[in-house]
């Protein structure tokens, strides 16, 4: 799964479920990141404080 790291607000977006609701637009492209590597968000996460954003990362995956 990709994902979209916002450095501004230290949120982590599912990209395929990215959505108006999670208000990405606002963040300047310098401060969005694209990563592939669930290790690096696991650290990003644990370390830096970095939280799923509530919009598109409870999508029930069928």
């Amino acid at each position: 799964m990709k994902f979209l790291i916002d450095h501004t607000t230290c949120l982590i977006h599912r990209t395929p479920y990215v959505g108006d609701a999670c208000q990405l637009n606002q963040t300047p492209l310098e401060q969005r990141e694209g990563t592939h590597d669930q290790q690096y968000i696991d650290e990003l996460m644990k370390s830096k404080n970095y939280a799923e954003c509530g919009n598109c990362s409870n999508i029930d995956m069928f």
